[in-house]
C-alpha cells in the first residue's frame, strides 16, 4: 500500500526542503545524492533532535513552506533497524530487532520491495506516523539478507503477533507513538488488540510443531485444509476446536472444528468455515467464554 500521491508529494517535498536547511544549518555541504542527503539529515535528526526546529526557522526565514503536518511526523521519526519480512496489499510488514512488536506500513512512492527486494532484509529505516498511517520514508540502508531459517523464524513470530492483536496498522496503538496519538485532540484509533478468553488459547511458539503434527496425524487425506501450509493461531483448551491461518497470510483464517464432520465433494472431513473479520473471531471467542462461566456456574451450584 501506498499514500495518495497528494500526500507523497506533500511528505516529500517538505521532507527534501528540511533536510537541505538541516545541512545549512550545520554548516554542511548536502550530499549530491538525494538519498543520501535525506539519509544523512535524518541522521543528525536523531542525534540531536532541536535541529529540526532550527531547519524550520531556516525555511520560514527564507520564506520556504513547510507543511506543519510534515514536521509533526519529522518530529517522531523512528530511525532504526527494521526487520523488513514482506509487502502484502494491506501494508509491507516490518518488525523491531527484539520481534516484539510489528507494523504494517505504507511506501511514500514504491513498496520497500521494489526498492530492496521481495523479502527477508535487515534494513535501517524510518518510520513515522503521518496522514493517519505509519510511513516508511523510502530510505533504506540495507545490513544483511535473512537466512530462511532466521526469515521463517520471524514470520513465525509475526503471526503470533498478528493473533495477539500487535500488529499495529495505525500510530495510535504502536508504542512509539502511543502517547502522542494519546495528547492528540482528535487520535487516531486502530481496532482494539484481540482479548484471547477461556476456554480459548493462543498457541504458543514453542509448541507450534508440535501443534501442526497434531492437526496433520488428525486432517483426513482429503481434507481441503491439505492444500495449505497452516499455522495455528489459537485453539480451545480441549484441543478440539482451532483457529489456524495460511503461513504465507494472505489473510484468510478458518475455524476448525474436530468435535464436528461433514460432507465435502462426497468425502466425510471435519467441519471448517473461512472467518469474515477480527468481529466475528471475537465474536466468538467471547461466545465460548459465555458457555464456559455458565458451565462452571452450573458445576458450581450442584455442590
Amino acid at each position: 500500500m501506498l499514500l495518495s500521491p497528494q500526500d507523497a508529494r506533500r511528505f516529500m517535498t517538505t521532507y527534501e526542503r528540511v533536510a537541505i536547511a538541516l545541512h545549512a544549518v550545520c554548516d554542511k555541504k548536502p550530499p549530491k545524492s538525494p538519498s543520501a542527503c535525506l539519509a544523512a539529515a535524518r541522521k543528525r535528526l536523531q542525534q540531536t533532535p532541536a535541529l529540526l526546529d532550527q531547519a524550520v526557522r531556516f525555511l520560514e526565514q527564507r520564506d520556504t513552506e513547510a507543511d506543519p503536518e510534515v514536521i509533526t511526523a519529522l518530529r517522531q521519526l523512528q530511525l532504526a533497524e527494521w526487520v523488513h519480512l514482506k509487502d502484502l496489499k494491506s501494508g509491507a510488514i516490518f518488525l523491531n530487532q527484539e520481534g516484539t512488536e510489528a507494523y504494517s506500513v505504507v511506501g511514500l512512492t514504491q513498496l520497500p520491495s521494489a526498492i530492496i527486494g521481495d523479502r527477508g532484509f535487515l534494513v535501517e529505516t524510518a518510520l513515522c506516523p503521518f496522514a493517519g498511517k505509519i510511513l516508511c520514508d523510502g530510505i533504506f540502508v540495507a545490513r544483511i539478507q535473512l537466512g530462511q531459517g532466521i526469515w521463517r523464524s520471524f514470520h513465525t513470530r509475526y503471526l503470533s503477533l498478528k493473533a495477539a492483536g500487535r500488529l499495529h496498522r495505525k500510530p495510535a496503538t504502536a508504542p512509539p507513538w502511543q502517547r502522542a496519538a494519546a495528547q492528540s485532540a482528535a487520535p487516531l484509533k486502530d481496532p482494539p488488540a484481540l482479548e484471547i478468553l477461556e476456554p480459548w488459547e493462543m498457541v504458543p511458539l514453542d509448541v507450534v510443531d508440535d501443534a501442526l503434527a497434531y492437526l496433520e496425524a488428525k486432517l483426513q487425506h482429503h481434507h481441503p485444509l491439505r492444500e495449505h501450509a497452516l499455522f495455528p493461531l489459537l485453539k480451545r483448551e480441549d484441543s478440539q476446536i482451532w483457529i489456524v491461518t495460511k503461513y504465507d497470510d494472505d489473510g484468510t483464517t478458518w475455524l476448525l472444528d474436530l468435535t464436528s464432520k461433514r460432507r465435502f465433494q462426497g468425502r466425510t472431513i471435519y467441519a471448517f468455515r473461512q472467518l469474515t473479520d477480527h468481529d466475528e473471531l471475537e465474536l466468538i471467542i467471547q461466545q465460548d467464554h459465555q458457555q464456559w462461566l455458565d458451565e462452571f456456574d452450573d458445576e458450581t451450584d450442584a455442590r
